[in-house]
């Protein structure tokens, strides 16, 4: 490693920060973390000036469905095989036990 060694007490602070629980895995996390940033250190030094920025790559513009209306059921429709009816909505057994 070339760049400045993370320190454990800085582990440590990033850990709270995050909301994440470490235990004894500091050293390897410190060595991880430096070895990263060492890496983007390198990323850097890189001469992007010519190279238009990216944000999306497989030139999909909309994936979705368009928001025009489409022939659904009517409610009677929906309730025609339900097993049970409550008001008008379909009725199921309780999935939690309280």
């Amino acid at each position: 490693m070339s760049g400045k060694t993370i320190s454990k007490e800085e582990i440590k602070k990033l850990s709270i920060l995050a909301e994440l629980e470490v235990s004894g895995e500091l050293e390897d996390l410190s060595e991880a973390l430096s070895e990263t940033l060492d890496y983007v250190k390198v990323l850097n030094e890189l001469d992007t000036s010519g190279v238009e920025e990216t944000f999306q790559i497989t030139g999909l513009t909309n994936v979705f469905q368009s928001d025009g209306g489409s022939d659904s059921l009517s409610k009677e429709e929906a309730l025609f095989n339900a097993h049970k009816k409550i008001n008008g909505l379909f009725s199921t057994k309780a999935v939690f036990k309280r």
